[in-house]
C-alpha cells in the first residue's frame, strides 16, 4: 500500500512541476508581448555614420531604444540557451519595471 501512495505522491510532484513551468511560459509569452508592443515603433538603433569620408559615432541613443537592445540580447541568451528560464522570467520582469519607468 505505501507504494501505490508514494506512486501517487510522485505522480502529483511531477504534475506540479509541469505545471509550473507552463505557468512560467505564459508568463513569458504575456510579458514579451508587451515589451514587443511598446517597442514596435521604435527606430532601430545606429551607432556609426560615414560622412565625407570620416566616421561618426552618434551619441545619442533613446531609452526605448536601449529597451529594445536589452530585449533583442535577452532572447538571443535564452535561444542559446546561455541562461535558465527562470533567470529569463527574472530579466523579462526587469525590462518591464525599465519600461514603466521609462513611460512614466
Amino acid at each position: 500500500m505505501a507504494n501505490r501512495q508514494r506512486k501517487r505522491a510522485q505522480n502529483i510532484i511531477r504534475c506540479f512541476k509541469n505545471v509550473a513551468i507552463l505557468h512560467l511560459i505564459h508568463l513569458e509569452e504575456q510579458k514579451i508581448n508587451k515589451i514587443r508592443k511598446n517597442i514596435e515603433y521604435t527606430q532601430p538603433t545606429r551607432f556609426l555614420t560615414y560622412e565625407k569620408g570620416r566616421l561618426k559615432v552618434l551619441d545619442g541613443i533613446s531609452k526605448n531604444q536601449l529597451l529594445m537592445i536589452e530585449f533583442e540580447q535577452l532572447m538571443s541568451s535564452i535561444n542559446s540557451a546561455q541562461i535558465s528560464i527562470h533567470e529569463y522570467n527574472n530579466q523579462l520582469d526587469l525590462l518591464l519595471n525599465q519600461m514603466h519607468s521609462i513611460s512614466i
